[in-house]
């Protein structure tokens, strides 16, 4: 039972309207759990002040003056978590790159040469008879003719090629986990050491707004 003011239960269980909803916060989500934690915290205490109504007013003042600064902690403290998580996870990446000139030169020459030779012969009494041997004596011709025939020809061939064949491969390796570098109970150790408990500050940060006798 209160004796000089009234207590949170009181107005709680009066469905009294603390207000509590525009201070700045780093996640709107995470208003109702604070807020609920403040006035659990405080639940059997009397409020500091003669009407519920003023207690409003300095609630919500104070919960405005000092939530930009601890804002900033719960953010900081997120931060720090995550970096301790990324620690012990280890990622590898490997590039090599691989070129290869190539000059490749080749000479080549050919040639051909051929010869022949043609004898032509006319005999100008088509009724007679002419004879191989005739031919070949130059007898009973009237005319003879002789051809010789020679024809060469030379192809030279000079190449140069050149080039260049290029690979290029990647090797990516993630590894999960501490690495080697840090136990699970030596991380578990430095989150403990590094965490603050920024919802208990702000709740102590409220006790001048209570009578503080029990």
């Amino acid at each position: 039972m209160a004796k000089y003011t009234t207590t949170i239960r009181n107005l709680m269980d009066n469905n009294f309207d603390f207000g509590l909803k525009d201070y700045p916060i780093f996640d709107e989500e995470y208003r109702t759990i604070l807020n609920n934690k403040i006035l659990m915290h405080y639940y059997m205490d009397e409020i500091g002040f003669e009407t519920a109504g003023l207690f409003k007013v300095y609630l919500n003042n104070k919960m405005n003056e000092i939530m930009p600064y601890y804002n900033e902690l719960y953010k900081k403290q997120k931060d720090l978590l995550l970096n301790f998580d990324k620690t012990t996870n280890l990622t590898e990446t490997f590039t090599r790159d691989n070129t290869t000139d190539t000059n490749t030169k080749s000479n080549s020459t050919s040639s051909n040469t051929a010869s022949g030779t043609s004898k032509n012969v006319y005999q100008d009494t088509p009724m007679g008879t002419i004879t191989q041997q005739d031919i070949d004596n130059y007898d009973h011709a009237s005319s003879q003719e002789f051809n010789k025939n020679q024809n060469t020809s030379s192809i030279e061939d000079n190449s140069n090629l050149t080039g260049k064949a290029t690979s290029l491969e990647n090797y990516i390796r993630t590894k999960t986990g501490n690495n080697g570098r840090l136990y699970g109970i030596e991380i578990l150790k430095m989150i403990k050491n590094n965490y603050m408990n920024i919802d208990e500050m702000i709740i102590n940060e409220l006790q001048d707004l209570f009578m503080g006798i029990m």
